[in-house]
């Protein structure tokens, strides 16, 4: 099943003469239970095609859809809705709560749904549990190692059971040995049906999913 498609998407700043393009004429689909990489140069566009796809940002030209619905075009609470009901998002640098628990910083997207206390409970103990975090649960984000809080940040990004988890350069802070972990994970996340896109600058990041999308100048060059 076709679960992303975008189609001859622009991205722009500015206007006329000083115009600039982050995305041009992209178009792609990407199936349920893939796993992708987006490669490219600085600048090239990975991140601003990782916010289309997440809800974030909208695309100036073109269309996207998502399990056959359109989403360009949503205004902005049914696009926090999109986002709340099927992307999981992961950062490169955590972006975690310093002055919360562990515990708290997964609960916080199961909070903002409004999610029963009892069922929040059993869902950050589970993930917790998935990420052999549950000795952590009452630590705080300066008492983890980096490969501590990226396990968290993952945890956080499942917490609503996304369909898509969306990963923007999520092994940049780490080194080579935890970040060999962070991927298995992602793998085995992948294995369980979750659709995972993965921007990185790593090519032996990008070589480990099943496909690598390459990006430069906002163009696909390759995939």
């Amino acid at each position: 099943m076709t679960m992303i498609e975008l189609k001859d998407i622009d991205k722009y700043y500015g206007h006329g003469q000083s115009k600039v393009y982050a995305l041009k004429g992209i178009s792609l689909s990407i199936e349920e239970g893939e796993m992708v990489s987006i490669v490219g140069k600085s600048g090239s566009g990975k991140s601003s095609l990782l916010n289309i796809i997440g809800g974030l940002d909208t695309p100036d030209v073109g269309e996207y859809s998502f399990k056959g619905n359109k989403i360009n075009g949503l205004n902005p609470n049914a696009l926090a809705e999109f986002r709340g009901n099927n992307i999981g998002f992961i950062v490169q640098h955590f972006a975690l709560i310093d002055d919360m628990t562990v515990f708290d910083n997964i609960a916080l997207p199961l909070r903002y749904n409004r999610i029963s206390d009892r069922k929040l409970k059993e869902t950050v103990e589970y993930l917790l549990d998935q990420m052999e975090l549950s000795d952590k649960a009452n630590s705080y984000p300066s008492q983890l190692s980096g490969g501590q809080c990226q396990r968290v940040a993952i945890a956080r990004g499942l917490a609503c059971n996304p369909s898509v988890l969306l990963a923007d350069e999520p092994t940049g802070s780490l080194d080579e040995k935890t970040g060999l972990h962070i991927l298995k994970i992602f793998k085995e996340l992948n294995n369980k049906g979750i659709t995972i896109i993965i921007v990185t600058h790593d090519d032996s990041i990008a070589d480990s999913c099943k496909r690598v999308i390459r990006l430069s100048d906002g163009m696909i060059i390759s995939d």
